[in-house]
């Protein structure tokens, strides 16, 4: 089973790429996705609309953007994706979210805003150097476990060796043990700043999902190691 790491070369990916990434996010449940992406009626819309949503932002070249499958050439078949950022914006996470992919005027929207840009504030009051950035990374269910998912962080250590900067991911907590082998530190738990007055029925049953995660963080050409690095925020 040779696993293969490229970029995205053309449209054509994402017919593979789209359904491999809706049916990968489903287990184990990712609480945060849905605050983040529009909700369908069913898989093969959900499916459609992130494949023209995805070649809509990979056909504008960003060189700052590192869109990455990783193939079973045996299976002749995606089994992975990342897309990585390199991330040297004045201020890395100082424009708000707007969720518009929900409905105007309803608490999901509402609630959306809240936890995503609480979660940006939480990051950029630390993260204010130019590093790579993980924007997405997901793995085919049965091929967990046999490194695809390495291939597309290590990917993206190696860049970021290569640029001379750090390397940030916030993750889930489930996902924190991958991302510690490849020589990221757990640095903080990022809270879920989603606490209003008087909530709705609805918000509550939204914030009853464990929607923290870790902030994750890599200093430049090495791995972390506990007893001798200090994420720059703490210092």
């Amino acid at each position: 089973m040779p696993l293969v790491i490229r970029e995205v070369s053309s449209e054509k990916d994402f017919d593979k790429i789209s359904p491999m990434d809706y049916d990968a996010w489903q287990v184990p449940y990712n609480p945060q996705l849905k605050h983040f992406r529009p909700s369908f009626p069913t898989r093969d819309e959900a499916i459609a609309d992130k494949k023209r949503r995805s070649i809509e932002a990979w056909k504008t070249h960003n060189p700052k953007k590192f869109y990455l499958m990783v193939e079973d050439t045996d299976a002749d078949d995606v089994i992975g994706f990342a897309l990585w950022e390199v991330n040297d914006k004045p201020e890395p996470y100082g424009e708000p979210t707007v969720a518009h992919w929900h409905p105007e005027g309803s608490v999901e929207k509402e609630f959306a805003e809240r936890f995503i840009n609480g979660l940006w504030n939480f990051i950029g009051k630390r993260v204010t150097r130019p590093h790579m950035d993980l924007l997405s990374l997901v793995v085919n269910q049965a091929y967990r476990g046999r490194g695809a998912g390495r291939l597309l962080i290590e990917w993206g250590t190696a860049k970021a060796d290569e640029l001379g900067i750090e390397t940030v991911v916030s993750s889930l907590p489930s996902a924190r043990g991958a991302y510690e082998k490849c020589g990221l530190g757990p640095i903080e738990i990022i809270p879920a700043d989603v606490d209003v007055p008087d909530p709705s029925p609805r918000w509550k049953e939204l914030q009853a999902d464990d929607l923290s995660g870790w902030l994750m963080w890599r200093p430049i050409r090495h791995d972390y190691d506990a007893a001798v690095d200090k994420a720059p925020w703490l210092s």
